[in-house]
């Protein structure tokens, strides 16, 4: 009785091709069998240094071990690249707080940022100027106590009558510890417009007006 081959292969019971390897590959099963060809074959009177063929071995092992392990780091980064690509992303549309003593205002809109008082402040002052460098607004936040410290400019100049126009300012901020004025870092609160992914140092997002910072330079998402 003759059995149809097609018939085989469609229940999975045909043999399947073992996977070739490229002919100047030695895989670690070769390298075994050079060596036991080499045992036996040895001169008796000169035998080979057993220690050295374990050495090889040693060294055949550990090279195939790091390979397997680059192999795995690989692809564990790039995974890790693709999740953080897809959270990045997500920061899209929502404002982000980064580092800067610059900010933009938008027409109709503020300025948003926080401070860090690093301990008990009589007084706390923040000077907002233009482009030009000339002081535009000075916001009194009184006395603060240590540690962050949010601040809104609505754009307000010093007059309390008139705005000033949409565009970029400078932010500087001081208090006045134990009796002597520090200056203080400034964090300011911008939209994130885009996500940058392969760039030269790695992936970047562009924050409205204030150009492109890395995930490492966000200090919080509002």
């Amino acid at each position: 009785m003759s059995i149809d081959v097609n018939t085989l292969k469609s229940l999975g019971l045909t043999e399947t091709a073992a996977p070739t390897r490229k002919r100047n590959e030695l895989g670690q099963e070769d390298f075994l069998k050079l060596m036991v060809t080499q045992l036996t074959s040895q001169n008796p009177l000169k035998p080979q240094d057993g220690a050295e063929f374990v050495n090889q071995l040693a060294q055949f092992s550990t090279v195939t071990g790091i390979q397997q392990l680059q192999s795995s780091f690989a692809d564990f980064a790039a995974s890790a690249n693709k999740e953080q690509a897809l959270m990045a992303a997500n920061l899209v549309g929502r404002s982000a707080l980064i580092a800067s003593d610059k900010a933009i205002l938008a027409a109709n809109g503020t300025i948003q940022g926080e401070l860090a008082v690093p301990y008990e402040a009589s007084q706390v002052n923040i000077r907002i100027m233009d482009k030009n460098g000339n002081l535009i607004r000075t916001l009194e936040l009184g006395p603060q106590t240590e540690g962050p410290l949010s601040f809104e400019w609505d754009g307000k100049l010093d007059d309390e009558l008139h705005f000033a126009d949409p565009g970029l300012y400078r932010i500087k901020a001081e208090a006045v510890i134990a009796g002597k004025t520090t200056a203080l870092e400034t964090q300011i609160a911008a939209p994130v417009e885009s996500v940058t992914v392969g760039g030269s140092k790695g992936m970047e997002v562009q924050l409205s007006g204030l150009g492109r910072y890395t995930l490492g330079d966000i200090r919080a998402v509002l």
